[in-house]
């Protein structure tokens, strides 16, 4: 029976091996440096803010955060003066956090940043005790059986929120069901993105009361004028031309996408690609391979002069937390991990939908298999096999501008048509919020 006292024994033992994971310096990835003691709950104190206590919200990595950027931008505009304590595991959600002010264009004065300590009882109680906070949201299903334990204990309400649980995942927390049972059942409440997700809940023994389907928050994308318009002026910058953008691209992918813009430079000799290899400690080495095939390569860390933007051949997005800005500078754009078999599966198409720009994906897209049947069920996307299909693709859209924008204008319509978890999900959370706020009011008085 594993259960949660030999979870912890174990967790103990691997300690050498879990912190050296944790704190390993990969390359292109910000190091963690001398912050590593937030792992074990030895967290900065916050900067006071009228006495509140902070809403915590634990976002992963990059991904989560990205999915509760819309969320953090509601709560900030319905509750001014709370300050919002965000933690996340890796340095890329850490630099991703930092970047929200770009993207959005909103003041982040009340918003700190914390790494999520490791689920060590001592560390958890340490941090609770030091952030001090009034509630924590869960972005997705990040579920650690001994933080779930001590914030029930602490007397700390504890929201699932965008929920998602597959049927694999499901199984996975079944196996270990003497582990996860209690973890739980202590669960305040969970927002699911689906009915499907609820069921899979249930059957996990969830009581249906601590459930509520609201959607999926990654429809509700915004970009501020800001991101937009700096993206129109790094499209001016690069000369004005057409511009394809490869997003989130894998080891592997690359070669394709690079022969692929070779055949797309034979008919549109002056066009520009922006290439946005997915993980930054890829960088380097796609610098490397794009130069091989394109010697007019300019990286944007380099702030190139404005002679060599006017006539660069590829432009690689080596940077964290732009590629809004980047998929604003285009006019067709490609999502990457999608052409490499099943090893991938595909990334999030909805940030270049919401910006109206004609969108294509490999065949290789389950990780976002709903979302992509929605764009393809409404003419929004064009799936390709290989470095030809998506060259003659790039061409027919760059030839077609009445094509593209029909195809673009139908991805925004299909954002559009399934917005509104975000507005569910703040009035769930403000039911939990207006108590607390209420609560700490009457003890104060």
């Amino acid at each position: 029976m594993f259960n949660r006292t030999l979870y912890t024994a174990l967790l103990y033992i691997t300690s050498p091996l879990i912190f050296s994971l944790l704190l390993k310096t990969k390359k292109g990835k910000p190091p963690i440096g001398e912050r590593w003691k937030e792992f074990a709950g030895i967290s900065p104190d916050l900067p006071m803010r009228d006495s509140q206590q902070p809403i915590w919200i634990h976002a992963v990595s990059v991904g989560e955060v990205i999915a509760a950027t819309p969320i953090i931008n509601a709560l900030q505009a319905k509750y001014p003066a709370q300050q919002l304590l965000i933690t996340t595991t890796t340095s890329t959600g850490a630099e991703r956090v930092a970047a929200l002010s770009n993207n959005l264009g909103i003041s982040h004065c009340n918003i700190e940043h914390r790494y999520f300590p490791a689920d060590y009882p001592f560390a958890i109680k340490q941090f609770i005790a030091r952030m001090n906070p009034s509630i924590c949201l869960i972005m997705e299903t990040e579920l650690w059986p001994n933080m779930l334990t001590i914030c029930q204990e602490k007397q700390l309400p504890t929201v699932v929120v965008n929920a998602r649980l597959s049927e694999k995942s499901q199984q996975k927390y079944l196996k270990f069901n003497h582990l996860f049972a209690k973890p739980l059942h202590t669960i305040s409440h969970i927002l699911c993105q689906n009915e499907d997700d609820k069921q899979r809940f249930i059957g996990l023994d969830t009581p249906s009361d601590k459930l509520t389907v609201t959607g999926t928050v990654k429809y509700d994308i915004q970009f501020s004028d800001t991101v937009i318009n700096t993206g129109l002026a790094l499209k001016t910058e690069l000369g004005d031309r057409p511009t394809f953008i490869a997003a989130s691209t894998h080891k592997g992918e690359d070669e394709i996408i690079l022969t692929a813009f070779a055949q797309i430079k034979t008919t549109h000799p002056n066009a520009v690609m922006i290439l946005v290899p997915r993980h930054p400690e890829r960088f380097d080495d796609v610098a490397v391979l794009c130069q091989r095939h394109f010697s007019a390569t300019l990286r944007r860390s380099q702030n190139a002069a404005a002679d060599l933007l006017a006539t660069a051949d590829i432009y690689l997005a080596d940077s964290m937390g732009e590629m809004p800005i980047m998929l604003a500078a285009s006019d067709v754009c490609f999502i990457g991990g999608s052409l490499l078999g099943d090893k991938v599966g595909g990334h999030n198409l909805l940030e270049p939908a919401a910006l109206a720009k004609p969108c294509i994906t490999g065949p290789s897209y389950f990780n976002f298999a709903d979302v992509t049947a929605q764009l393809l069920q409404h003419d929004a996307v064009t799936v390709v096999q290989d470095a030809t299909e998506l060259a003659t693709t790039v061409n027919q859209l760059f030839n077609d501008h009445e094509r593209a924008m029909i195809v673009g204008n139908n991805a925004k319509d299909v954002v559009d048509a399934n917005t509104g978890a975000l507005d569910k999900i703040i009035t769930k959370l403000g039911v939990f919020i207006d108590e607390i706020i209420e609560k700490d009011k009457m003890k104060k008085s």
